[in-house]
């Protein structure tokens, strides 16, 4: 497999914890919590010595509180989460151009040109890991494998603050003896199907037809039988490399699922935020607004209002994901959740009143966000930010 690329999973170890860590060094050796209380209240991110007891990601707070009594339990901070995300996915944009996020808290590289395959992926991990502990005082873990799914099971393998390398020659030496479950994509429903016909291991798995497969689970089968053998074929996608934009939007993968509306409704406002200052940036502006929501299940839906009239306004763009959002969820739990605007124009455009009746309003706000856009671009984002996200 000379021709084998060279594919980089990083994440980052329990991220919101070790942001709280690195802010307030007093908590650096102490075992935490990140959560919401009250009756409602989940935990979003927990320590490895609180794993350790037990607790899990999205675990009720009280039940986590009886697992570990006494351990510090803290409001999370989704703005600062996202601002050293994205400063991290920088900081990786330094070391190759083909870079991917996938989540919050994690992205693939592709360094097969970078590392020169696998002679010096050892190296360009190591140095990845010291960047962003330098810069960021950061936990990291990396895999780099193959394929994009033997380098993501290489770094949950290798956590925390782990690197290991699994080269071509032996990915399915490494793949074969692991359970099934192990494969993303293979839930508890699907490992009960093949666990029916004797398939317990992804090298039971390696050994069935594609037709085998189509027959067992449907369109997914071959696809999971190439992810067993080593040979999945998904490639890393860099944002130069997804065409010229015909919509502008902005998405983000929650911590954990939820149905808090106040959590939500904080991400949305963030969301439309950074929504409408890039656009204003850019000079542009929508006429066609769009949300994105993910389920629990992995259920994706997409809903979109055309507007009468281009915006490029966070006010306007919270409007209307919210009340798309109250129309389409009702009480079920996200993972994610994204906000856009298609139809773009070039033309700077005049804020949206949503039909509220204060079209002699519409001057006042544009002056008012110039004003916030200038402030921003001389001081930074956080001048000036809605009270309901300090």
């Amino acid at each position: 497999m000379t021709d084998a690329r060279a594919i980089l999973h990083i994440d980052m170890d329990s991220f919101f914890c070790s942001v709280e860590r690195a802010l307030n060094p007093v908590l650096e050796d102490r075992p935490l919590m990140v959560g919401s209380t009250g009756t409602r209240g989940v935990i979003v991110a927990a320590s490895y010595d609180v794993k350790a007891k037990g607790v899990q990601q999205g675990m009720p707070t009280g039940q986590a509180q009886r697992l570990a009594p006494g351990v510090t339990i803290l409001p999370p901070r989704h703005k600062i989460y996202t601002q050293i995300s994205a400063g991290i996915f920088k900081v990786l944009a330094t070391f190759t151009d083909r870079v991917e996020p996938a989540s919050i808290d994690e992205s693939y590289l592709d360094i097969t040109s970078e590392a020169h395959g696998f002679e010096g992926a050892q190296s360009f991990g190591e140095s990845i890991k010291a960047s962003i502990r330098d810069r960021f005082r950061l936990p990291c873990t990396i895999g780099i494998g193959p394929t994009r799914v033997i380098a993501k099971i290489v770094s949950a393998h290798s956590k925390p603050d782990g690197l290991r390398v699994i080269l071509p020659g032996d990915a399915r030496a490494f793949l074969h003896p692991l359970p099934v479950r192990k494969l993303g994509g293979i839930g508890p429903r699907t490992e009960e199907i093949l666990s029916g016909v004797g398939i317990r291991t992804l090298g039971d798995l390696a050994q069935y037809t594609d037709e085998q497969l189509v027959t067992l689970l449907g369109k997914s089968g071959p696809y999971l039988g190439a992810a067993s053998r080593g040979e999945s074929a998904d490639s890393v996608v860099a944002f130069a490399d997804r065409g010229e934009a015909k919509s502008m939007s902005k998405e983000t993968t929650l911590a954990y699922d939820t149905d808090d509306w106040p959590t939500i409704e904080s991400v949305l406002l963030f969301l439309s935020e950074a929504l409408a200052s890039r656009m204003r940036k850019s000079k542009i502006s929508g006429r066609t607004f769009v949300i994105k929501i993910r389920f629990d299940d992995f259920k994706t839906i997409t809903r979109s209002k055309s507007l009468p009239r281009a915006t490029n306004s966070e006010g306007a763009i919270f409007s209307l994901a919210a009340d798309l959002f109250r129309a389409n969820v009702g009480d079920r739990k996200i993972r994610l959740v994204g906000v856009g605007l298609h139809h773009l124009d070039e033309e700077e455009a005049l804020p949206l009143e949503l039909d509220l009746g204060l079209e002699e309003e519409r001057p006042k706000e544009e002056e008012t966000l110039a004003v916030v856009d200038r402030i921003r671009s001389r001081y930074g984002d956080d001048a000036v930010k809605k009270a309901r996200l300090l």
